[in-house]
């Protein structure tokens, strides 16, 4: 197969994930109503640790140092553990729109991580896609501050959306020094395994483990979360690093950033959201700061 061929399927891979990310983000808010955050994310690392578990069964894990295990140990319970309980309760607050745009601050909070703590350099033209980022997202969640409406709410939701972002960020930061000698697929087990230990050890300790599964014993509500934790957690995931290998790196993570804009008309169709100009343009705005700054990384090296 040609290079340009290879590339496409890369690039399709990750619009296809992007896609499955909104997807899985408005399954996970219809969920979340009945579901403690906890619970849904418990419930998505254990769907996730069997179908990524059945797809390593014949190659088995690789090996790894004491230095990756114990990198990849934190990102699991940094980045997942604890990050996506709070995109969970983001979600439940905020709704899966605004929690995707608000993630898409992601990758910017992460280069400058990876600035401070890892000496990565950033260029002028970089930093200027890193800010219309944070432009973008400012500029559809000021819209709510001005509405006033449920304001308490909206601040709560901000507040764990910026502890959901910090903590996705630092687990990005942890895995990039765990994955390095490790495919991705074995790192993605180890850190989601981490995660569901660490979730099921929090449970416990707070004695209520139980608690969290007795919304799943309604089968529609626990039908609706296998779905979005496969499509979500796993397939979205899995094509995400296959979009990874196939095409270059800007591309595939300016595609996989995509979600914000998927989000809008699935919002409009599912919950009923009136998408307005400002989201719209918030979203685009967004996106296009993540791709200038990706690009002109790649443009460097």
């Amino acid at each position: 197969m040609g290079t340009e061929n290879l590339h496409l399927i890369g690039a399709g891979a990750a619009l296809a994930s992007a896609f499955l990310w909104a997807v899985s983000a408005v399954l996970f808010q219809q969920v979340g109503r009945h579901v403690p955050a906890s619970a849904m994310n418990l419930f998505k690392g254990i769907v996730a640790i069997l179908c990524i578990g059945v797809l390593l069964l014949p190659s088995g894990i690789a090996d790894m140092s004491t230095r990756s295990a114990i990198y990849l140990a934190l990102s699991g319970l940094v980045g997942i553990c604890l990050g996506d309980t709070l995109y969970f309760l983001t979600i439940n607050r905020l709704g899966s729109r605004l929690t995707l745009l608000i993630s898409s601050l992601i990758p910017v909070v992460t280069a400058v991580m990876a600035a401070v703590l890892l000496g990565e350099r950033i260029s002028g033209v970089s930093w200027l896609g890193l800010l219309l980022t944070i432009a973008g997202v400012t500029f559809v969640l000021w819209d709510r501050v001005a509405d006033n409406t449920g304001l308490t709410q909206w601040r709560l939701g901000l507040f764990l959306g910026v502890l959901f972002v910090l903590a996705n960020a630092l687990g990005i930061i942890f895995t990039k020094v765990g994955v390095q000698s490790l495919p991705a697929l074995d790192a993605t087990f180890i850190r989601t395994a981490w995660a569901v230990a660490g979730l099921t050890f929090w449970g416990l300790a707070s004695r209520s483990l139980f608690n969290w599964w007795r919304p799943l014993k309604d089968r529609a509500t626990r039908n609706r979360l296998l779905v979005a934790s496969i499509i979500g957690a796993f397939i979205g995931t899995w094509l995400s690093i296959a979009a990874l290998k196939y095409t270059h790196v800007a591309v595939a993570v300016t595609l996989n950033s995509t979600s914000p804009l998927f989000i809008l008309p699935i919002a409009a169709w599912a919950l009923k959201e009136r998408i307005s100009v400002r989201a719209i343009g918030g979203a685009l705005l967004a996106v296009a700061g993540i791709a200038l700054y990706f690009f002109n990384l790649t443009e460097g090296f």
